[in-house]
């Protein structure tokens, strides 16, 4: 267990690839269902008042949208046969991420919370654009704007296939209802 943390934490400072990643499916399923479990985690505690079943189909849809483009771009790139590897490590990286977010998120409060947010969210599209960067043999900017679009697109079509079911007081922070 410490080998996979400490994988996962040399990722997420840049200083080794998704190549040291086992591409095999008993690697990659725990570290799906980690990835999804710490993600319901996470909207439980940015947002409380959101329920478990939406929670759950935003940690899934944010999941799909990630493996998808991920595999379409491997895909263009001829590269398919990393794809495992590529899913499991920034699935892995954004698992330790949000993890280690939950902790400062509960330890701060209003601006710094605040910042704190925009930091982990930099700091894992920067993650996930090196992880693809790495998979796709392509320059570092080209890795860090199909992470960021990706990340756009994961929001949109949250919101999207979402909106309709969250009430509105569901989208703001504890402090704000109170």
């Amino acid at each position: 267990m410490a080998t996979v943390i400490k994988l996962f934490w040399n990722i997420c400072l840049l200083r080794v690839g998704p190549e040291l990643v086992p591409p095999r499916a008993w690697f990659l399923l725990p570290i799906v269902i980690t990835h999804l479990a710490v993600n319901v985690l996470w909207l439980d505690v940015a947002m409380p008042r959101l329920s478990f079943a939406l929670a759950l189909n935003a940690a899934l849809i944010n999941l799909t949208v990630l493996a998808g483009a991920s595999w379409f771009a491997l895909y263009i790139r001829r590269h398919e046969s990393r794809f495992p590897a590529t899913l499991g490590a920034a699935a892995g990286a954004e698992t330790f991420l949000a993890a280690v977010l939950i902790v400062a998120f509960g330890l701060t409060s209003g601006v710094v919370r605040q910042t704190v947010l925009w930091v982990f969210l930099l700091w894992s599209i920067v993650v996930v654009g090196f992880i693809l960067h790495r998979s796709l043999s392509c320059k570092p900017w080209f890795g860090m704007m199909l992470s960021l679009a990706i990340s756009f697109a994961s929001a949109v079509v949250v919101q999207t296939m979402l909106a309709s079911l969250l009430p509105a007081e569901a989208l703001l922070p504890s402090e704000a209802v109170e």
